[in-house]
């Protein structure tokens, strides 16, 4: 079956009648998902999902389409799992997107067999408990160079995330990703791969992080927002 037809069947019911259930989407994630973009600052409009849900009411005007922000700064998708029942279960999906590694990419190679377990039990659940649609997705890149937009408070992290870049652990992450999704036939959004096409075009990749370490930029997350539209909502 084609990813995301349910999807657009519930928000079509819902803009022919109101009396129909909203149709309701957890983005369930890190400090990305959030909105955090400088040190200190929310994006509350811009934020990838938030682009989304403009997207989605111009394509289907009249229906409910309710985004849940789920993301939280500095989780890891281990740290997650106290809060699935409350922050993702709990209100009965019809779409999950999830979007992690960031933060798990700390645990070095090691903790990618880990991570892969923890997101099989995530997706276990979304499966067994609700009729949500999943979307798995790939992280943004991270800082490969030391800038002058890292707040003085984060500077401390600058090694760790240099060691990172130097190591090629998130890409490892990413792979592990990819080849999940192709084994549990779960759609995933390949959203690092932006990045790889930006860096190959000559981009310098670091200039696009807001806080100069894992934060993509609010035109990024324009970008990102309109690429899922076309994904789960083009007829």
């Amino acid at each position: 079956m084609k990813p995301f037809l349910r999807l657009r069947k519930r928000l079509r019911e819902k803009a022919q009648d109101a009396r129909e259930r909203a149709v309701t989407y957890v983005a369930l994630g890190d400090s990305v998902t959030q909105g955090c973009m400088q040190a200190g600052v929310l994006e509350y409009e811009r934020v990838y999902h938030q682009v989304l849900w403009r997207g989605t009411h111009r394509r289907y005007p009249g229906t409910v389409f309710n985004v849940i922000n789920s993301g939280v700064g500095g989780d890891t998708l281990q740290a997650s799992r106290s809060r699935w029942e409350r922050d993702v279960l709990h209100y009965k999906p019809d779409l999950v997107t999830i979007c992690f590694g960031h933060n798990d990419a700390h645990g070095g190679m090691d903790g990618i067999g880990p991570f892969v377990r923890e997101l099989g039990d995530l997706v276990r659940r979304i499966r067994t408990e609700t009729e949500a649609e999943i979307l798995l997705m790939t992280p943004c890149m991270m800082m490969n160079r030391d800038n002058d937009r890292i707040a003085e408070e984060h500077k401390p992290l600058v090694p760790a995330f240099l060691k990172l870049a130097e190591e090629g652990v998130l890409s490892r992450y990413v792979e592990a990703l990819k080849q999940f999704a192709l084994r549990e036939d779960i759609p995933l959004f390949d959203t690092y791969a932006m990045w790889e096409d930006m860096e190959r075009g000559g981009m310098d990749i670091t200039s696009r992080l807001s806080n100069g370490i894992n934060h993509p930029d609010a035109e990024f997350h324009l970008e990102w927002g309109k690429a899922l539209e076309e994904i789960l909502l083009a007829e």
